[in-house]
């Protein structure tokens, strides 16, 4: 049994190494780890060392929130955070979710979108609108977007206490899981998306430890049933 679970840990951990490195491209994308605990310990069946085998159990996962490089694209509606902050994006249902990914469109009837189609809100929590056919927007490093020297909204931008106990929701969003927000203290970057913090030789490595771990896992659990067995057998003789 306890093989079979270090099996399911090594599962997990080489699923959460693998969505990772699936990511490595995707903007503001924060790499997870499995989160794991000792379970109980168990005597050792053999004379010699070691006197007692410890196994470990998943627990959850811990999101890795350390800021991810930051690039100039030149695209006027490209937006990066420096600082532990979040966009403010309308999620399904008209719920307010969060996402560090500033690769914003304008929709055909002028609405400031993320690339997955959620409407970037305001300061103040509603859409946020612009000319589609006028003046390029330029954006301060508030957040506050002015089109031919106009004020027309302000970016919604918060920070949070605790930014890894949020949830992840699908569509490079966030779900605040009824934690309050607080105000935004780092700066908006126009022109410039940050990339994922996943670190992809360090992935890699790891994946491939996993799946030696994993085969080795495996290997005990067959050795195991083929003793048990032959031990069956021989009593049934």
């Amino acid at each position: 049994m306890l093989g079979l679970q270090t099996q399911r840990v090594m599962q997990r951990r080489m699923d959460v190494a693998a969505n990772n490195l699936a990511n490595v491209s995707t903007t503001g994308f924060k790499a997870d780890g499995l989160l794991l605990e000792e379970a109980d310990q168990t005597s050792a069946h053999a004379d010699e060392d070691p006197r007692e085998i410890r196994f470990v159990r998943d627990i959850g996962i811990v999101h890795y929130m350390e800021q991810g490089p930051i690039e100039m694209t030149g695209n006027p509606l490209d937006v990066a955070l420096e600082g532990d902050g979040f966009f403010m994006v309308q999620g399904p249902g008209g719920s307010t979710m969060y996402t560090r990914d500033g690769a914003f469109t304008l929709s055909g009837d002028g609405r400031l979108m993320t690339s997955d189609g959620h409407a970037v809100l305001s300061s103040g929590g509603a859409p946020i609108v612009l000319d589609p056919q006028g003046d390029t927007p330029s954006i301060g490093r508030d957040g506050v977007i002015r089109v031919a020297g106009v004020e027309a909204g302000e970016i919604g931008v918060v920070s949070f206490a605790a930014p890894g106990a949020l949830a992840k929701v699908g569509d490079n969003l966030w779900d605040a899981q009824g934690q309050p927000s607080g105000a935004f203290e780092g700066v908006v970057v126009q022109g410039a998306l940050e990339g994922s913090n996943v670190r992809p030789v360090l992935e890699l490595t790891r994946l491939i430890e996993i799946s030696r771990a994993y085969a080795s896992a495996a290997q005990i659990v067959s050795g195991s049933d083929d003793l048990r067995r032959n031990a069956i057998e021989r009593l049934g003789r």
